[in-house]
């Protein structure tokens, strides 16, 4: 079997890259007192307010029950309210309250402290492909629905070596 090493293999190395941006995120913004989870969630309001708390968790890829758990705790820091919503009496939509704003702030200097360590020694070309080539892969897995994909390359894979599936 030829294979690469995991530091040049790209699935391991988009995962990777991920993990540090995320563990370095988490070091420099432990000083707000919030976690990763809830700073997610600030700043998918911030680029979707009003949003309802459904999309808000299918975006961010958590269970609902989960990210109500964040929004309550968002909520009781004055951080975010829950606005009924005019066309579903069931329904709330999220906004970030305005004493936020401050914490925002902070939150993108960390975002941009974080990004510029990431790139270090990458020209500004270098990034507009990186950034250019990593918008080409993510456009092909969400085009072509992630797992009706996934789905198809078990089954074929299976069909052609069904113990190496399993093993």
């Amino acid at each position: 079997m030829n294979t690469l090493p995991s530091e040049k293999h790209l699935g391991f190395l988009i995962n990777d890259v991920a993990r540090l941006v995320r563990r370095a995120f988490d070091q420099k913004g432990q000083s707000c007192n919030l976690t990763r989870a809830q700073w997610q969630v600030m700043a998918y309001l911030f680029h979707n307010e009003g949003s309802n708390q459904a999309s808000v968790a299918d975006a961010l890829d958590v269970e609902p029950i989960t990210l109500s758990r964040h929004i309550d705790r968002l909520e009781a820091m004055g951080y975010v309210a829950r606005v009924p919503d005019p066309s579903d009496r069931r329904a709330r939509r999220l906004h970030l309250t305005e004493s936020v704003r401050p914490l925002l702030d902070q939150m993108k200097i960390i975002g941009n402290e974080v990004i510029a360590t990431a790139l270090e020694g990458i020209s500004e070309q270098e990034s507009e492909i990186l950034i250019d080539l990593l918008s080409r892969i993510r456009s092909n897995m969400t085009t072509r629905g992630v797992e009706s994909c996934c789905d198809e390359s078990v089954k074929d894979a299976a069909a052609k070596q069904p113990e190496k599936v399993l093993t």
